[in-house]
């Protein structure tokens, strides 16, 4: 049976005295019927191509009867009746498009569980890795990778996580706190490690310490009373140890070359629709998911790509000096990541230092001014 979708068929009724010879004469001139039904005497119904209508013709010439054409199906038939109604097909199109496109659009972001200072620093946190309100993500957020830059670039949270419902991100933080205690238990200010008093700022009760006096953890230093509890703040110098070891060794970085594979995903099957040509080993690969929502609901399918870069290995050759600051810079950066925000560090010293077989091993003292006031 001849497929009249692409081509285009077109639906014949043929009635009188000579109906049941039409089809046998346009089969003779090359033409393809399908369908053919007599549905009464002298009446018959058949379906042909559209470029075969010129044959129609030249038998019409001849025919002793009544030729009809009733509908016209196929492709080139559907893509006419487009056009004829583009304007409501293209407003569809774009209402569909519209609604994809405010579906993956991030409307709110409520985050919980932190004070308003912590949630700033969130909120911050989230605009950096590009989620904020207003923004259209189509590709899946990797959570626990998130989870764990955010306990480290985020001073003082314990906990982090982030669920999408719908529109709204929501995202769940415990900001590293003590346990609040009742006002009259808790009304004077402490010192929560040993150091130096550098400066001090109090707003209620009655300071203790005075600049330059050294203090141990526990060791008051504001009094406050039940009625109005100590506030206040005690900046002081506080010390903390670091030990590194830098290697000297090659490294490898990503070289101009990358392969980039699409893949298209439909329930749970998947199809590469661009597969080129595969790299050398070593590379490394980024992969990303697209995927689509109509306003809370999934769209059965998503895009994914997949990345290849190809890495090359580069000899880095340095001096002990420079490894020397390198190990500083890595022990100063890891050290800020424990700190909190207001800190900052006002000095280190090298208390230990070993340099051998391509190795820097060293020992470091670092100053630190913190706020050590605590309830």
């Amino acid at each position: 049976m001849a497929n009249l979708f692409l081509s285009g068929g077109v639906t014949v009724i043929v009635s009188g005295p000579d109906a049941s010879l039409l089809p046998g004469r346009l089969h003779e001139r090359g033409a393809i019927l399908v369908h053919i039904k007599y549905e009464k005497k002298n009446v018959i119904r058949f379906q042909m191509r559209v470029r075969e209508l010129g044959l129609l013709r030249k038998e019409a010439r001849q025919f002793n009867g009544t030729i009809r054409l009733e509908k016209g199906t196929g492709l080139p038939f559907l893509m006419q009746r487009a056009i004829q109604n583009y304007p409501f097909i293209l407003t569809s199109i774009c209402f569909f498009f519209i609604i994809i496109l405010l579906s993956a659009m991030i409307i709110r972001i409520d985050v919980t569980g932190a004070d308003t200072q912590t949630e700033k620093l969130i909120r911050t946190f989230l605009k950096q890795e590009g989620i904020r309100e207003g923004a259209i993500r189509f590709d899946q957020i990797n959570e626990q990778e998130l989870k764990q830059r955010a306990l480290l670039q985020v001073p003082g949270v314990t906990r982090f996580s982030l669920k999408k419902s719908g529109v709204v991100y929501k995202v769940d933080v415990s900001a590293s706190s003590q346990e609040k205690e009742t006002v009259s238990s808790r009304h004077h200010l402490r010192a929560s490690k040993a150091g130096v008093i550098h400066d001090l700022f109090v707003e209620h009760g009655l300071s203790k310490v005075r600049r330059s006096e050294f203090v141990e953890k526990g060791d008051r230093l504001v009094t406050g009373t039940k009625k109005n509890p100590a506030r206040g703040t005690v900046i002081a110098e506080t010390w903390y140890k670091a030990t590194v070891t830098m290697v000297n060794d090659s490294m490898q970085t990503r070289s101009s070359k990358k392969r980039i594979t699409v893949y298209a995903s439909l329930q749970d099957k998947e199809y590469a629709l661009w597969t080129p040509a595969s790299l050398r080993e070593p590379f490394q690969s980024e992969e990303y998911v697209y995927q689509f929502h109509f306003f809370s609901y999934t769209l059965p399918f998503s895009f994914r790509t997949v990345t290849d870069y190809e890495l090359k290995k580069v000899n880095t050759i340095e001096t002990a000096d420079e490894m020397e600051k390198r190990a500083i810079q890595t022990a100063r950066t890891q050290l800020m990541a424990r700190l909190p925000e207001k800190a900052h560090i006002q000095g280190e010293n090298v208390l230990q230092k070993r340099v051998g077989n391509g190795k820097v091993k060293m020992i470091i003292h670092f100053q630190v001014l913190e706020n050590i006031a605590t309830n």
